[in-house]
């Protein structure tokens, strides 16, 4: 006969309910009640704590960490408090402090392997990418039976592109769990990555069987089938651009000697001399187009499908508003005859085929209206559309300037440029397009 569970006592009883409270978003009610609590036990650690979880959901960053550090001055070495206050001090770029609260909590609470998941969780926040490694693979020796930390040492090593030894931990898992999704969409990239055709295809056919409705899914296992997708799922750019957003100007600029957006804001300032339009900028990025372009007598509409490329093009006050959502529901879902110019910095390799694109290009511009994009090269004697191996598409200029001509546009101009940007070491070729809507029907 098994002896009875223990009932809490009235403070942990109390406490449980204000993290339901903070749980349910009822704040209020949550910060009465955690006030009564710290009335009753003033040098009970774990009530800051909570007021930390309170702190976190009003969005009080500094309210948190000033909580998380009160409970660690009530029980110093307590290795749960070390761990929360790394966190937020991770979160905060102050990693230095955060990996030592992490490293104590670890040598305190050697066999908790949740202390474990929060030190590797501490080292990847704050930057330290070999430490957070070092941590996991030791938790992977010490906790073989967690899935979570595998697999958290799983995703380290992919964005290190480390993808074979990443394949090594995923295998592991799916040996153990074979429906996982996170599993079976690590074993599909890490295939990828190493060329494996055969490996990924096998892993797409699964990931089908579990996910047939999952346009990212379709897209990969057409691939992996010697299929053309015509156009990438908006998983694909959001997973690029979110992680890329904070270096990409400088990554792209100054060492891939990016130039397009000056190029089309030059080709639009020669059209607008007197800065009298309104400017759709589609895929604006970090709004490198803005930034040449500088003041206009007009607005600016930013569009973008990452949220963080958003808030770097926000930073620069130049543009009057952003919409986050994919080019071609911004351009289905925009008024006709709206904008004096639509731009697009390439953003078409991401789209691929143009169809729906050039004909909604003409609806929402104004008689008079200039659409400006640009493209990579595909070469003449190559299929209209080609998807590279870097998952961007090729355009041949001879097609573009066909369906240019049959949606209705007239003065289109091709400019062919020997390079867009580097790219391994070599200039990548493609092209300006810009193409005026008639002044009459």
């Amino acid at each position: 006969m098994s002896s009875p569970t223990p009932t809490p006592d009235p403070l942990t009883l109390a406490l449980q309910q204000i993290r339901g409270l903070i749980e349910a978003g009822q704040l209020q009610p949550a910060a009465q009640a955690l006030n009564a609590a710290q009335k009753q036990a003033p040098l009970d650690a774990r009530v800051p704590l909570v007021g930390m979880r309170l702190a976190q959901r009003a969005g009080n960053l500094a309210g948190a960490t000033q909580a998380a550090r009160r409970a660690l001055a009530l029980a110093p070495g307590w290795h749960v408090a070390q761990i929360e206050l790394g966190l937020l001090l991770a979160q905060q770029k102050q990693g230095e402090e955060a990996v030592q609260l992490a490293m104590q909590a670890l040598a305190g609470a050697p066999k908790d392997s949740q202390v474990m998941v929060g030190a590797i969780n501490v080292a990847h926040l704050s930057g330290q990418s070999d430490q957070a490694v070092a941590w996991a693979e030791d938790g992977v020796r010490r906790f073989p039976e967690v899935a979570g930390i595998r697999l958290f040492l799983a995703r380290l090593l992919v964005a290190l592109d480390r993808p074979k030894d990443a394949q090594a931990h995923y295998e592991v898992v799916h040996s153990r769990v074979p429906g996982h999704e996170e599993t079976l969409r690590g074993l599909l990239s890490c295939a990828v990555r190493t060329g494996d055709n055969d490996k990924a295809a096998h892993w797409a056919d699964e990931l089908l069987a579990l996910k047939p409705n999952d346009a990212l899914v379709q897209y990969w296992h057409a691939l992996t089938h010697g299929q053309m997708p015509t156009t990438q799922p908006p998983e694909v750019v959001t997973s690029i651009f979110d992680d890329y957003a904070t270096n990409f100007d400088l990554h792209l600029v100054r060492g891939l000697k990016y130039q397009t957006p000056k190029l089309i804001a030059d080709a639009l300032l020669a059209r607008f001399p007197d800065r009298k339009f309104n400017l759709l900028d589609l895929g604006c990025g970090t709004g490198l187009v803005g930034v040449y372009l500088g003041r206009i007598d007009g607005h600016i509409i930013g569009v973008d499908l990452s949220e963080k490329m958003i808030e770097q093009a926000a930073r620069h006050g130049i543009y009057s508003r952003f919409h986050r959502v994919n080019v071609l529901d911004a351009l289905r879902e925009t008024p006709a005859d709206h904008y004096e110019a639509i731009s697009c910095a390439d953003v078409l390799v991401y789209v691929g085929d143009l169809a729906p694109v050039i004909p909604n290009a003409l609806r929402v511009l104004k008689p008079g209206g200039h659409f400006i994009f640009s493209c990579e090269t595909a070469g003449e004697d190559e299929a209209d559309l080609v998807l590279r191996p870097s998952q961007r598409y090729a355009h041949k200029a001879s097609s573009v300037e066909r369906q240019l001509r049959e949606a209705g546009f007239d003065d289109i101009v091709i400019e062919h440029l020997p390079m867009l940007r580097m790219e391994n070491n070599q200039p990548l070729p493609g092209f300006l397009a810009v193409a005026r809507k008639p002044l009459t029907a």
